[in-house]
C-alpha cells in the first residue's frame, strides 16, 4: 500500500551502494526516515525532488516498520537559496534545528508550516538574513514551550529589571539574583524585539531591518540562550555559520 505526503527534505544522509536515506519532514507523518532503494538519474523528476531546498509531494510505501521512496514530485523549489552562500549557510542551521527538536513520527504541522515560510521569505529576502534566523528561533522556542520569562521577576514578579539569568530562563531583579548565576544585560530594546518576533509571522517580517547593533545585541543574546536550552553549541551547520556571519 503506497503512502502520499506532503514534506520537505531536511536531510540526506548517504549509505553503501549509493543509495540515501532521507530525513523527510511530514506535514501529517512528521518527522521519518525514508530509504531509496536505487538510484535515479540526475535530472530524473523523483531524483531532483530528492534534494534539498525543495517542498514536495512523496509516494512512499512501508515495510515492517521501514518507510521506503517510491517516487516524489516537486511542488515548490527554492534553488535560489544554494546559490547565495550566506541564505545557504542560514537555511542548513535552521533545517539542522528543526531536526534536532522533532520526535521521529510525531507530526508537527505548526512547524512544518513555521519552516516552509522560512524557505519563502529567506530565498525573497535581500539581507541581514540571520534576523530571519533569529526570527525562526525565538518561534521554535516559544513551540517548544522554552521562551525565555521577559515580563518581569522570574522569581518574585518585579517588573522593574533588565537583568536576565540564564539558569531560570527569564529576567531576574537585584534581590533575586544569586553570586555564582549567569547574568547578562538584556536592555529594553531587545526585549521589544524579541517579542515582536515572536508575535508576527514570519513572512510579515520579510523587509524587517533592525539597527545593526541592536541585532548585534540580539545575535549574542540568542546564542548563548541556544547553547544552554537547546544544545546548539556542537551543532556543525552553527559553527559553519558563525564563519559566513561574524557577528
Amino acid at each position: 500500500m503506497y503512502i502520499h505526503t506532503d514534506g520537505i527534505i531536511i536531510k540526506q544522509v548517504k549509505m553503501p551502494d549509493d543509495r540515501k536515506m532521507l530525513i523527510l519532514f511530514s506535514k501529517n507523518l512528521g518527522k521519518i526516515s525514508v530509504a531509496t532503494n536505487n538510484q535515479y538519474p540526475t535530472k530524473n523528476k523523483s531524483n531532483m525532488a530528492m534534494q534539498s531546498f525543495n517542498y514536495g509531494k512523496y509516494v512512499l510505501y512501508k515495510v515492517k516498520g521501514y518507510y521506503y521512496f517510491n517516487q516524489g514530485d516537486i511542488l515548490k523549489s527554492y534553488y535560489r537559496i544554494g546559490e547565495d552562500i550566506e541564505k545557504y549557510a542560514c537555511t542548513s542551521y535552521v533545517f539542522e534545528l528543526t531536526d534536532a527538536n522533532l520526535i521521529e513520527g510525531k507530526p508537527e504541522s505548526h512547524l512544518f508550516d513555521l519552516l516552509l515560510d522560512f524557505l519563502e521569505v529567506i530565498e525573497k529576502r535581500k539581507k541581514e538574513h540571520i534576523l530571519l534566523v533569529r526570527a525562526f528561533e525565538i518561534k521554535l522556542l516559544a513551540s517548544t514551550g522554552i521562551m525565555p520569562s521577559l515580563n518581569e521577576c522570574v522569581r518574585c514578579g518585579n517588573p522593574h529589571t533588565n537583568e536576565f539569568s540564564m539558569a531560570n530562563g527569564g529576567l531576574i531583579c537585584e534581590d533575586c539574583k544569586e553570586k555564582d548565576e549567569l547574568i547578562l544585560k538584556l536592555d529594553n530594546n531587545i526585549i521589544k524585539v524579541i517579542k515582536y518576533l515572536e508575535n508576527n509571522s514570519l513572512r510579515a517580517l520579510e523587509n524587517l531591518t533592525l539597527d545593526q547593533k541592536i541585532l548585534e545585541k540580539l545575535n549574542y543574546f540568542m546564542n548563548i540562550y541556544l547553547e544552554n536550552y537547546m544544545g546548539t553549541n556542537n551543532m556543525k551547520s552553527k559553527m559553519f555559520l558563525k564563519t559566513i556571519i561574524k557577528k
